[in-house]
């Protein structure tokens, strides 16, 4: 982050030099547990309106749990983690409202940006505008002004940004809405401390330019106190919230005191009690999977914010499940399937030289038959579900463990609307086309074969014969197309499920993110099975 401009070396208004504007936050009988670790115990805190305020405590003590309790990121059943008590946010004219209205979201600098890569770096701030409370007509031009003056470049992709660019990038979309409250999550964490005090710049002057009630979760008091208007502690030993005078920022290491143990050394966990835990995870994930079932139509209604984005999601995993590569992926594979049907099906009869002349005709339809009603579609939905789904699932992988869909959240976004209902268009739409695709090709393929071998019979001959027992009378749909594209469907759909399942469920590590791949292709590729299964035991008994 060397690239982060100090600011002027003139003497700056410090915003409680300043009439106060923004939020005041008010936290009464606070008490927060990580599992069986209590965090906080009955606090009490106030974070005045306008102010920067840095919360203080020793690693490990729940500072950034506090940070996301009071950004609404936290539920009761979050990762183990449980906090009662009541957060109000007031505002100037005396309204007050909760950490769930979800109408004012709090906006959060994360400590790794959560930047959203596959949008330009306007997009990222014109994505936060559209789903503002308050819309703003023109959200590209404001955006392109915010970053001026953050001095983004607007000429280049997201992820090529440098280390200090996507921080201002960062704030500028917290800011950017309005949100009269943002939170920092470890700004200077790993920094240098030239870097540091440069970052540290960067938050006040966009303190003094944009005046919002401003609470950095950090263990940097050296660099960061210099900006702040107060300090509170998250005290381990008494499980509360402190607020130290100014009089003792000087002695801050003192304040801060021992370190705590160990969650484990705190209070082990018996087999009992991590089976017990084991237990109420796979119920709760059940009855969540069993509700996503149920709810299925419903998910469905294209219910977004912003139309905009939610077409382009759509668009995107468009691309995800039957892009290019997936096309030709699903083509090639239709290519071999067509050619080995149809070669080894003349190859390998039995006393061919008597048996073919009798039985050209009927194997013809046998194999138009059997590719477009069942071969084809088992191949290409396995073929779906491994590569498709395994896409789908690491791309919202990597948003879970880059805290992409957190970010979401904190725009107003809602991440099931914003990226599930577009990833259930996807394989909804995509997995019939390729289907489609691979089939066609599978056909054509299938007809080149039989030439090569019966070139006097030619390609009407072909065409009359392997398309006999699909061609409907004053119909321009084949036979047995509604049970086709029902297997589709269901196929589409599941597939799509266990995707999203996977790659939301939590990811502390990269190798997190290839384990939900690994589960997607394993429980899509059974899911694709069983359902080609269970259609088989009703579809051709309806063939004729």
């Amino acid at each position: 982050m060397a690239d982060a401009k100090p600011t002027s070396k003139s003497r700056v208004v410090k915003p409680a030099e300043a009439a106060a504007t923004g939020t005041r936050i008010e936290i009464r009988n606070l008490t927060v547990r990580a599992g069986e670790r209590p965090l906080l115990a009955a606090a009490n805190c106030e974070f005045p309106a306008g102010e920067v305020v840095l919360l203080l405590g020793c690693s490990g003590v729940g500072k950034s749990v506090l940070l996301k309790i009071l950004a609404g990121l936290v539920d009761d059943a979050h990762a183990g983690i449980q906090h009662s008590g009541d957060i109000a946010f007031i505002a100037a004219d005396g309204n007050r409202r909760g950490v769930s209205d979800a109408s004012h979201p709090v906006a959060v600098v994360f400590q790794n940006f959560a930047l959203l890569d596959e949008l330009s770096p306007v997009q990222n701030v014109q994505i936060a505008l559209d789903h503002a409370q308050s819309r703003h007509r023109d959200a590209r031009s404001r955006a392109s002004e915010l970053l001026a003056v953050l001095q983004v470049p607007t000429d280049r992709a997201t992820a090529v940004l440098s280390g200090g660019q996507q921080q201002r990038l960062a704030i500028a979309r917290a800011i950017a809405p309005n949100s009269d409250i943002v939170l920092y999550d470890e700004p200077t964490s790993g920094l240098d401390a030239r870097t540091a005090q440069q970052v540290a710049d960067l938050i006040l002057e966009t303190q003094q330019r944009y005046r919002r009630t401003s609470i950095l979760v950090t263990h940097d008091y050296e660099t960061l106190s210099r900006i702040a208007d107060r300090i509170i502690l998250l005290d381990h030993t008494n499980l509360s919230l402190v607020e130290l005078p100014k009089a003792e920022w000087s002695h801050l290491p003192a304040a801060l005191g021992t370190p705590p143990r160990a969650a484990t050394d705190v209070i082990p966990h018996s087999k009992t009690s991590r089976l017990r835990q084991a237990s109420l995870t796979f119920l709760t994930r059940s009855g969540i999977l069993v509700e996503e079932v149920l709810l299925l139509p419903f998910s469905l209604l294209p219910l977004w914010r912003s139309w905009r984005w939610g077409l382009r999601y759509t668009l995107y995993y468009m691309r995800l499940v039957a892009g290019p590569s997936a096309c030709i992926y699903i083509a090639v594979a239709g290519m071999i399937l067509g050619y080995v049907a149809q070669d080894f099906v003349f190859r390998y009869l039995p006393f061919r030289q008597f048996t073919e002349p009798l039985l050209t005709e009927n194997l013809l339809n046998a194999t138009g038959f059997s590719l477009f009603r069942f071969l084809v579609p088992i191949l290409s939905t396995i073929l779906i579900a491994a590569r498709s789904g395994a896409a789908v699932s690491a791309d919202v992988g990597s948003k879970v463990y880059g805290n992409q869909l957190d970010a979401m959240k904190t725009i107003g976004m809602n991440p099931v609307r914003a990226l599930r209902t577009p990833i259930l268009y996807a394989f909804l739409l995509g997995t019939p086309f390729l289907a489609l695709l691979s089939y066609s090709v599978a056909a054509l393929t299938a007809a080149f074969a039989f030439l090569i071998s019966h070139q006097n019979l030619g390609i009407a001959f072909w065409d009359a014969h392997f398309h006999k027992e699909l061609v409907q009378p004053a119909s321009i749909l084949y036979r047995g197309s509604a049970w086709l594209i029902a297997k589709l469907v269901f196929c589409g759909l599941g597939v799509a499920m266990i995707s999203w399942r996977c790659g939301v469920a939590p990811k502390l590590s990269g190798a997190e993110i290839s384990q939900g791949v690994t589960r997607t292709i394993l429980w899509a590729t059974l899911f694709v099975l069983f359902v080609h299964f269970v259609f088989s035991l009703f579809e051709f008994r309806a063939v004729v």
